[in-house]
């Protein structure tokens, strides 16, 4: 957009760029970025006759604490303050042969570019004359960003249930609300605190892992993009986001840049206290469904829940003067809590069943009820006699129901709810006469703690310094692992939760500005960022004493199988997540003439630990006996006589029987040989990430109504260097790496002469490549050369067709070129390598026999293995201790 005090077409706006500038135009509608965490102001002192005033003395003082900084206009009458705090000043300027000028109450806001020309009349020093801030202070044009300020008295106002600054961002023009701005995913967003570093170096939008900061539902993830702490509305001062056309010290994010300022003390002590409540447990109507299912007789009770939000904040000087000023405080503490009861409802198996009775389809019609055991059961005082199968016992060994899964189904509470079903092909005994679903209340609750501290002190004029600390602490319960049989800790025929997302990140950041002389300043900022969650579940611990495994019966599925609590590994998989990001950044502004020149650098040091449990894909270290996984028309399932065809019964007689389809656990390896580990032992690893970055801008006033922004920035991301050697990378025959490009233009190669390029491909841990003396499993790229340049033009036409579109000093025109790289996020320098082959190793066993044999099928049921029958530990696979160095697919043992 144009930012224009005119109404007209979009259609003359895009006529006028075109010819303006020839070229592809970004625009934009607000102040640009100066700093990341504060704004700046500059301007050009003269005389009456326009001519410039070298040698004035610029005065910057902060209202909200008397604190001041000086500058001295240069050769041309320019003059900047570069590294200014958000608030309001007043801007005072002197020069012998001139009277005084004073601008009283200009707003400085974070990220803002400030414009502030002043004209000094002819007459004593001693005489203070007071004047008007230009128009040029809203329509500026020191640089082309483009992007919005939003004040915390509008972060107050906009409405925002979580009431966290960061959801705000998705507001702008061009941004999704997903998080993606113009096109770039939502994990190259770049968030800023106070100058420091506050990304999420496990994902990047801090949402696909964990619920994000403003996310208010009930699951795992969710919500709008944020950073790792959280920023409530009530301490944050001021935020910024620029979405396109930002200066070279920002690199290796290619979305958005979110800085944020922390609100600070000031000469007077002020506080607040709060309290938000939102109440879903008045007047609101039950559920149809809930109405029309039984519990005890009675409706099942709509969820009675609500949200509470709760803080204090106060801030203020500390007395007396020392060290050369004063020093100011701020502090903040938020709490919430959230009870968040909701429905939930998973399959439970009927009372026939649990006996060992089906009820089929009937041949000609209707259903009828066929005991599958040996021997006459009774149900209800009703007496159902053993059916036959083929003429013959149903249970060709003459057991009937196995004792272990009529235990297991005892525990559970009888079905409520014949009309739930399960989207799952594996799930089709779920018919509401067999098994049916169980309907009631779930608790899940939520709560949070947060506080935030930030102190300031002036070192006289010229140092000034801040730093500030946040601590978190979040939980909440989640349905993947539900309980309602009373095994886990909850009481019996009532769900309960057994999974945590515990939250526990902290930050700190302490910042010094220090004005070196009139016209050169520097900026140096050292933060830490702790970024620590965990899904944490019981994973799939054996339902009873004795057993070797979790018994799931009916397949991998949380609301079909009929177990009291789920063992799916999807579910209940365990993973944590640890990062420690060491962030240092110093800039350093020159005035020279009518260029502001700008350059620095920053490093930054992560050191990531991640564990897990699963493989990604369905098994996990917790040993799983599948009962009635699956669905086989083999020949040995046979219909007991005068049943129809029904597609479920395989998977029914299955579960019965307590017969295994198959037995799967997950083991983790390490070592330079890859040693396999105890059962149960998760995989884990440990990485460091060093990125480096330098910088360089000019913004070049060419006139006061052009400026020409370039520069160019170079960032270095080096490849995770994992501490214990669990980096899998592919080798050739002989055990080198194997370049992928040349890999690729083989193939291609060789396609195009009707060839297969088809080498053998291995892989090998990075201790075993090259004598050990390789570091990482992939070269540095140090191409990463970030060119900018933009140009921000105001024009001015009094008459004609332009006159009357642009106006003068009316509309500002942006439009600029830059070439970012996008940042590597540990989701793929650690999570996805630990799944490499040979780290964690899957195994399973398909249609275990009694005899210890593992086949495709189960082709005869007298042998097949029984759980608690013919054991209480089913065969698994053998698995090869060592692995070779390299090692190809197809030669681990049935792995």
């Amino acid at each position: 957009m144009i930012q224009s005090s005119k109404k007209l077409s979009v259609v003359f706006y895009l006529g006028i760029l075109v010819v303006c500038l020839g070229m592809l135009i970004n625009f934009g509608s607000m102040p640009a970025l100066a700093q990341s965490n504060t704004g700046s102001i500059s301007g050009v002192v003269t005389d009456p006759s326009g001519a410039a005033v070298a040698g004035a003395e610029v005065k910057l003082v902060d209202v909200s604490t008397n604190s001041s900084q000086t500058a001295i206009s240069n050769e041309v009458g320019r003059y900047t303050f570069v590294s200014v705090s958000p608030g309001v000043y007043n801007v005072s300027v002197g020069h012998a042969g001139f009277t005084q000028a004073k601008v009283q109450g200009q707003k400085v806001d974070v990220g803002a570019a400030l414009n502030l020309n002043i004209t000094l009349q002819l007459g004593a020093t001693s005489t203070v004359v007071e004047v008007q801030a230009q128009a040029g202070a809203e329509l500026q044009t020191l640089n082309a960003t483009i992007g919005s300020t939003i004040r915390n008295d509008q972060l107050q106002l906009l409405p925002n249930l979580g009431r966290d600054a960061s959801t705000l961002s998705v507001l702008q023009v061009g941004v999704a609300l997903t998080g993606n701005v113009a096109g770039a995913a939502t994990d190259q967003n770049g968030f800023q605190l106070d100058g420091g570093n506050n990304s999420d170096d496990m994902a990047g939008t801090n949402t696909t892992y964990t619920p994000g900061n403003g996310y208010n539902g009930s699951g795992a993830s969710g919500g709008t993009p944020t950073g790792v702490i959280p920023t409530p509305i009530e301490s944050i001062e001021e935020f910024k986001i620029g979405t396109s056309n930002q200066t070279a010290e920002f690199n290796n994010a290619a979305g958005s840049q979110v800085s944020m300022v922390t609100k600070r003390g000031t000469n007077n002590f002020h506080g607040s206290l709060y309290e938000f409540y939102f109440g879903a447990n008045v007047g609101a109507a039950n559920l149809w469904k809930n109405n029309h299912v039984l519990v005890n007789g009675a409706a099942t009770p709509l969820p009675a829940t609500h949200r509470n939000r709760y803080g204090a904040t106060i801030g203020g000087p500390l007395t007396p003067k020392f060290w050369g000023g004063k020093t100011y405080i701020f502090f903040m503490y938020e709490g919430s809590s959230f009870p968040n009861v909701a429905n939930f409802e998973k399959a439970s198996p009927s009372l026939l069943m649990r006996a060992g009775v089906v009820t089929l389809p009937a041949v000609g019609g209707g259903t009828a009820q066929f005991n599958l055991n040996p021997f006459p059961v009774t149900v209800n005082g009703k007496i159902y006699q053993p059916a036959t199968c083929g003429g013959q016992n149903c249970d060709p060994r003459g057991i009937g129901i196995n004792p272990t899964i009529q235990k297991l189904w005892n525990t559970m509470p009888l079905p409520n709810d014949s009309s739930f079903t399960v989207s799952s092909t594996t799930t089709g005994f779920v018919d509401g006469t067999n098994a049916g679903g169980y309907l009631g209340n779930l608790s899940l609750p939520q709560s949070s703690k947060f506080a935030v501290g930030r102190i300031d002190h002036d070192f006289g004029d010229k140092w000034k310094f801040m730093a500030s600390y946040r601590f978190y602490d979040f939980t909440q319960n989640v349905s993947t692992q539900v309980d309602v049989g009373g095994l886990l800790g909850g009481t019996a025929g009532n769900y309960f939760s057994t999974a945590t997302r515990p939250q526990k990140p902290m930050y700190w950041v302490s910042g010094l500005s220090t004005q070196i002389t009139p016209n050169t300043s520097n900026d140096f900022r050292f933060s830490y960022l702790r970024n620590f969650w965990q899904w944490y579940t019981k994973a799939g611990p054996p339902q009873f004493a004795g057993l070797g495994g979790a018994i799931e019966v009916g397949g991998e599925s949380q609301g079909g199988a009929l177990i009291p609590y789920n063992v799916d590994s999807q579910d209940v998989r365990q993973r944590f997540w640890d990062g420690h990001d060491y962030f240092l950044s110093d800039t350093i502004s020159m005035l020279k003439g009518n260029h502001l020149l700008q350059f620095g650098g920053s490093y930054m040091r992560q050191f990531l630990f991640h564990g897990r449990d699963d493989n990604g894909v369905g098994i996990n270290t917790s040993t799983v006996y599948q009962v009635g996984g699956t669905n086989t028309n083999s020949a040995a399932y046979k219909l007991p006589d005068g049943a129809a065809s029904y597609s479920g019964y395989p998977i029914m007689y299955n579960e019965i029987m307590g017969i295994i389809n198959q037995t799967q656990v997950m083991y983790s390896r390490s070592g330079a040989n890859l040693q396999l580990n105890p059962l149960g032992t998760p995989g884990f690893d440990q990485s460091i990430v060093p990125t480096y970055d330098v910088h360089f801008t000019d913004t070049w006033r060419l006139r006061p109504s052009l400026t020409l922004t370039y520069g160019l920035g170079w960032g270095l991301a080096m490849p995770p260097y994992e501490i214990n050697g669990k980096q899998v990378s592919m080798v050739d025959s002989a055990g080198n790496f194997i370049d992928i490009k040349a890999y690729m233009n083989n193939r291609q190669a060789a396609a195009l002469q009707g060839q297969v390029y088809e080498p053998q491909i291995g892989f090998a841990t990075i201790k075993n490549i090259n004598g050990g003396q390789s570091k990482y499993p992939y070269q540095p790229f140090y191409g990463g050369f970030n060119p900018r340049a933009s140009l921000a033009w105001a024009p001015s036409f009094d008459h004609g067709i332009l006159g009357k579109i642009v106006g003068r000093n009316q509309t500002v025109i942006r439009g600029g070129y830059a070439r970012i790289y996008g940042r590597l996020n540990g989701v793929d320098l650690m999570l996805v390598p630990l799944l490499g082959p040979g780290l964690l190793q899957a195994v399973s066993c398909t249609a275990p026999t009694r005899s210890g044999a593992c086949q495709s099928s189960i082709s005869d049921l007298s042998t097949a293995f029984r759980i608690g029958v013919d054991g209480n530990t089913a065969p698994l696979p053998t698995v090869t201790p060592n692995l070779p160095q390299p090692f190809f697919p197809g030669s681990v043992q049935n792995g």
